[in-house]
Parts: structure tokens; C-alpha cells; sequence
């Protein structure tokens, strides 16, 4: 059940995109909610990770590839995502996929 979660929701550091307002936050951590379960889920908000020296996704699946393609080809729809908030300001980000995952890449 997780991982269907996951691929549907698409949660980044638990910050759903119907939370997307807790990357924002002044806080270092937040309370975020599953849309469906309602399970109560602590996350790190965007001051935090962004601060990271490295973030790094890792990605698997062709039910993820039109969202990798979405958000790493700048789509307008990327914006959905909290995953297209991620940008270390001084540090790395790294996408590890997978075939099936990249599979839709230009």
C-alpha cells in the first residue's frame, strides 16, 4: 500500500501537494496529513532541506516517469509537485532513477 501511496500522492519529505504551503514554513519541522489515511506524518519543511549540502531522490518505475519528466524538463504542471521545491542553495541535488523511471526523459 505504501508505494501506491506514494505514486499517487507523490509526497516529497512527507510535504503532500495539497500541504505544499508546509515548505514554506518558518518551522524546521511540520505535521503533515495523508490525504486518504489521515496518518499524521512529521516532515522537514523546505529552509531545512534546502540548507542540505546533498539531496538526493531515488526514483524507481515507469509509474513515476511522467512525473520525473514533468518536473526535471520544467514542465508547467511541475509545479504541483513539492519535489520541484527542492533546491540546495549551496549544496547538491542528485536524481537516481531507474530505467523504468527515466524512461520518458527527453
Amino acid at each position: 500500500m505504501r508505494s501506491s501511496c506514494r505514486t499517487f500522492y507523490r509526497p516529497t519529505a512527507s510535504v503532500f501537494p495539497h500541504q505544499a504551503a508546509l515548505w514554506n514554513s518558518t518551522a524546521l519541522c511540520e505535521v503533515a496529513t495523508h490525504p486518504e489515511s489521515g496518518q499524521k506524518r512529521i516532515t522537514l519543511t523546505g529552509s531545512i532541506i534546502n540548507n542540505a549540502a546533498r539531496v538526493v531522490f531515488l526514483v524507481n518505475g515507469k509509474a513515476k516517469a511522467a512525473l520525473v519528466k514533468e518536473i526535471l524538463e520544467g514542465s508547467p504542471n511541475a509545479s504541483n509537485y513539492p519535489a520541484s521545491l527542492v533546491r540546495p542553495k549551496d549544496g547538491r541535488l542528485l536524481w537516481m532513477l531507474d530505467r523504468d523511471a527515466a524512461s520518458q526523459l527527453s
